[in-house]
């Protein structure tokens, strides 16, 4: 009796795309209800309109997120405050860039909109 060969693993450039991409949606989706949450509380707190703490909420952290994406890696140190060879100078591989420009999006919705 012979067994099954197992398969190999598949290989290939879109592998595994789909679980980075729910794992982006859902981050995405957490910091946006975090922020707009946050900026409710403090729009409410201070007597302001709801839909404008939530629209300025997401603005200055989605700029902010936005900013972070942009910082490049590699190239120099603040430790040493030297310049070293360690990566090629580029934007960073997490996902704070997008999720900066969803944020700023969703500012802009909110803020048009007026929902609350």
């Amino acid at each position: 009796m012979t067994e099954p060969t197992p398969t190999p693993p598949e290989v290939g450039r879109w592998v595994g795309m789909g679980e980075a991409l729910g794992r982006l949606a859902l981050a995405t989706a957490a910091t946006a209800l975090g922020v707009g949450a946050l900026g409710a509380i403090v729009a409410w707190a201070t007597g302001h309109s709801v839909a404008g703490g939530i629209a300025g909420a997401y603005y200055i952290v989605g700029c902010g997120l936005f900013v972070v994406g942009m910082f490049p890696t590699g190239g120099y140190s603040m430790i040493r405050g030297t310049i070293t060879r360690r990566k090629p100078t580029g934007s960073r591989q997490e996902p704070f860039l997008l999720i900066g420009i969803v944020l700023v999006a969703l500012g802009v919705v909110v803020d048009v909109t007026r929902p609350f």
